[in-house]
This record gives C-alpha cells, sequence and structure tokens, in this order.
C-alpha cells in the first residue's frame, strides 16, 4: 500500500492544517482515486471503530445478513447463545461468501459454492465429500484456517460496529463523547420500526459520491440548510441565525461528535409534525427539550428528537459510491405500534426526501471535482469549523 505521501504534497498537508481562515480541503485526488480510497480503508476504517449494522435486524438466533463495506464483505450473525458476531464472509477454501442473502434459522451456515458447514460461533464443523466420503474428520482443515474469521465487534442502542483491525481502544472509549452528551437521556425504551420495504428495518439508498462530502454534508455543514432543502426554505428559522448574525444552535465540536443541538420548540413547524411519545429526562422525567443533528467519526451519523431516534450508517462501497443504511427507533412502543404507521411513514418519508437532496448535491460536488478549474477548496471560518476539523482528523489517521 502507497504513503499518503503518493497522493499528497508536503504543501497540500501545510494547506489542510493550516489555520481555518487560510486552510484548504483535500485536493481533488483524496475524492476521485481509488488508490486514496484503499489508504482510507487501511488507516481510517481499519484503525477506527465502524458501524456496520443494526442488532434489530437479526432478532432471532440463526439469523444472518451479509454487509459489504469499504468492499469487504462482512456477515452479522445472531448465534445459537443471542450474541451478535461479525465475521468476515470469505470461505477459506473457495472465496466464495458463505451467506449470499439475509436467511433466517440459519442452523448450521452452509456456504453455496462447496456446501461447508458452520455452527453459530463460526468453526467448521462439516465439508461434504472433501476427500470424497460424506461426512470426514475437520481437524486439518480447521488447522489450516478453516473457520470463519470473526471480527471484534460490539453495539450500542441496538448499533453492531466492527474493529476490522482488532486493535481499536475498548468501545466504550470510543463512545465516551457521545454516551456523555446523552447521559441524561432515557433510551431504554426505544425499538427499531420495521416498515423498510426489505423487512428488517434498514432502507438502503445508494450515493453516487465520495464518502468525505457526503459525511461532511450531512450534520457539520450547517451552511448549506436553507439552500438545498425545501423545508429548510420554507421555515423562518433557517439559516440558523439570529439578526445580530449570531448562531441560534450549539455547536457539537467533541472528538469523534460533531454536529448541531437546537431547542426543538424553537424551530416549529420546521419538522413534519408527528406526537409520538417523547424521549425524557432521566433526571426531571420530562421530554428532552433539545433536538440534535450529528456525524459520529468515521462512518456514521444521528438525528435525536424528543419524538424519534434515527441513524444513517455511512457504508462506502469505492472512491465514487457509498450506500446509506438508515434505521428509525421510536419510543414505548410506537415503533411497532399498527395505529402509529402513518406517522412513521411520514416521519422517514421526509428524512429520506432531504437525503435525497443532500445526495443530490453531494453527486454534483463529485462530479465537479473533475474540473481543473480549483485543486482544493477553502472554508467559512463562522460555518465550516467542524468541516475543517474533520478533514485534520482524516489526515492525522493517513500519517498514523
Amino acid at each position: 500500500m502507497p504513503s499518503v505521501d503518493a497522493f499528497l504534497t508536503e504543501a497540500d498537508r501545510r494547506a489542510i492544517r493550516a489555520p481555518i481562515e487560510t486552510a484548504r480541503t483535500f485536493p481533488q485526488i483524496a475524492y476521485r482515486s481509488q488508490g486514496f480510497f484503499e489508504l482510507e480503508v487501511e488507516r481510517v476504517f481499519s484503525r477506527n471503530w465502524v458501524a456496520v449494522g443494526f442488532g434489530s435486524s437479526l432478532p432471532e438466533p440463526g439469523d444472518a445478513a451479509p454487509v459489504e463495506i469499504f468492499g469487504m464483505p462482512l456477515l452479522l450473525t445472531r448465534g445459537d447463545d443471542g450474541a451478535l458476531r461479525v465475521f468476515h464472509n470469505v470461505g477459506a477454501h473457495d472465496g466464495c461468501p458463505v451467506v449470499l442473502t439475509r436467511r433466517s434459522g440459519l442452523r448450521p451456515i452452509e456456504g453455496p459454492y462447496h456446501g461447508w458447514q458452520y455452527d453459530s460461533r463460526g468453526r467448521l464443523i462439516k465439508a461434504p465429500f472433501w476427500d470424497g466420503t460424506p461426512d470426514p474428520d475437520v481437524s486439518g482443515l480447521r488447522a489450516q484456517g478453516g473457520d470463519l474469521q470473526e471480527i471484534r465487534s460490539g453495539t450500542w442502542q441496538d448499533i453492531v460496529f466492527a474493529d476490522l483491525s482488532g486493535q481499536c481502544a475498548p468501545l466504550e472509549q470510543y463512545l465516551a463523547p457521545l454516551t456523555a452528551l446523552f447521559a441524561d437521556h432515557d433510551l431504554s425504551g426505544l425499538e427499531m420500526a420495521m416498515d423498510a420495504p426489505e423487512g428488517d428495518g434498514v432502507h438502503h439508498v445508494l450515493a453516487r459520491a465520495n464518502w468525505k462530502p457526503l459525511w461532511e454534508n450531512y450534520a457539520p455543514n450547517v451552511y448549506h440548510e436553507g439552500f438545498v432543502h425545501e423545508m429548510y426554505r420554507q421555515s423562518k428559522y433557517v439559516p440558523r441565525v439570529d439578526a445580530a448574525g449570531n448562531k441560534t444552535f450549539t455547536e457539537v465540536n467533541d472528538g469523534i461528535v460533531k454536529g448541531l443541538g437546537f431547542e426543538t420548540a424553537r424551530v416549529s413547524n420546521t419538522y413534519p409534525a408527528v406526537t409520538f411519545p417523547k424521549i425524557k429526562s432521566k433526571r426531571t422525567g420530562e421530554p428532552v427539550a433539545v433536538s440534535f443533528i450529528l456525524n459520529i467519526y468515521p462512518n456514521w451519523a444521528l438525528l435525536v428528537f424528543p419524538t424519534h431516534f434515527r441513524v444513517r450508517i455511512l457504508a462506502p462501497l469505492d472512491a465514487g459510491s457509498c450506500e446509506w443504511r438508515i434505521a428509525s427507533y421510536y419510543n414505548e412502543g410506537a415503533a411497532r405500534d399498527p395505529s402509529s404507521l402513518a406517522m412513521r411513514q411520514r416521519s422517514i418519508a421526509g428524512s429520506l426526501h432531504a437525503g435525497q437532496e443532500d445526495d443530490a448535491i453531494c453527486e454534483a460536488v463529485q462530479r465537479a471535482r473533475g474540473s481543473p478549474a480549483h485543486r482544493s477548496h477553502f472554508y467559512s471560518p463562522f460555518w465550516d469549523r467542524m468541516h475543517w476539523d474533520f478533514n485534520r482528523m482524516v489526515l492525522g489517521d493517513l500519517e498514523r
């Protein structure tokens, strides 16, 4: 794997690290080169906890779901012991994924190419006719690495995380800024809504753009709201500044967490009206008064309103395409209540529509990065501090 020096000059790196008033973004190659993306897979995504799926999509023992992320085939499973596990979805002998589509009740897991079978912990238990006999001894194959390769994993609020290197700090340490932010939120009653077309509760949306502008755009780029989004153009609360030019939101820029918090009542009529049971304060028992739109480095985003909790996993596929995987959570049974279905549909429809507007503009940015007019771009010191900080985080990981 080439080093970062193969893609960025020393001047590029100095410009990324410069004070925001004079700093520049990554140059175009960082958004268009497959080689640069592969370096990011090695040094950004493989060295940080990454979000890969949702536990509620695998409710029963024997459930299994293949997922692709960073060009890697992974497999999420629910074991007979009830534990969620993440494996590399590749057979040691034939190189074929061992599960091709989301399945239920796999006991055992059986590969589609040569029929090798694995238990719920990924251990090889059968290799039919490997030596010409129907049930040969597989101990020698296991010694050659025939078991599935498990990836260190963990969960928080139903989100499944993977440590591809096996060397990340504990998941609790990674999530500490986020758990501190929501320490007073009672999230214990949240459940995933299973309304997505594929039946697993997850909406899948393809975006033809590099992961960095998609990630940066979602929450850190507050500046774009009133220009890109129909609902914000109609809102008297956007742009989020008062008459004196002061921000009407709190910028959240704490390590891996970047985004905004704002008083929900202050933006009334901006978002689709819903009346779901509220998320409450642990301290007072009253509904929380502040909403958050957040990104969490390196590949997921979180919307927390008093009425719902929505997670977006950004799954980069290659240098120029990503898939959003979106799940919604509601409180006190509203996620499964048939009488709440129309309201849930209205809520997710508004979010998906805003996401389509975001993705369309990011796709336009991706295409425009083929222009020779600008090698890199600059920042608004008023709006873009989180974007500036994000790029410096990426560079720091690339140089590690």
